[in-house]
């Protein structure tokens, strides 16, 4: 069940991408070990959840920032850059499955900000709290979708 957030400021070290719904896994699947791979040789050890952040979507085609959040100290140099995300309210809502089943849970997300009456004031955000190499079983991966409110 979606609900409201107050979201701490956060950062995250980034890679940008455009891309269609079937071309996410593939992309996520080139992003995500490039930023860890560049933030280890950096000598980043405060990392956490990996992360995208959606810019814009339209039919078939998102421009978005994928990367992993990192701590207060760490400045990340490429060929990762610095994203940060300010303090705000969010609609947040925890969907537990595969991530082709994603879309429902960010259709109720922005069912309930419309019922809120209230407007995003970016694109959505997925944080991935389950590491899918870690657990195999599909149906317990974690995923937190969150919607920056205004």
């Amino acid at each position: 069940m979606p609900e409201v957030v107050q979201l701490p400021a956060r950062r995250m070290a980034v890679m940008h991408a455009n891309a269609s719904t079937e071309e996410l896994p593939a992309t996520f699947a080139r992003i995500f070990p490039a930023v860890y791979s560049a933030l280890t040789e950096q000598g980043v050890t405060d990392m956490g959840h990996v992360s995208a952040v959606y810019h814009s979507m339209d039919a078939n085609q998102m421009e978005l920032s994928a990367g992993i959040e990192i701590g207060d100290g760490v400045e990340p140099s490429e060929p990762v850059e610095l994203l940060e995300l300010p303090a705000c309210d969010a609609v947040k809502a925890d969907h537990f499955g595969p991530y082709e089943e994603l879309g429902r849970t960010h259709e109720a997300v922005w069912a309930f900000v419309q019922e809120l009456g209230r407007a995003p004031i970016s694109g959505p955000i997925e944080r991935y709290i389950t590491d899918p190499e870690a657990e195999p079983d599909q149906a317990k991966w974690h995923t937190e979708i969150l919607l920056p409110l205004q």
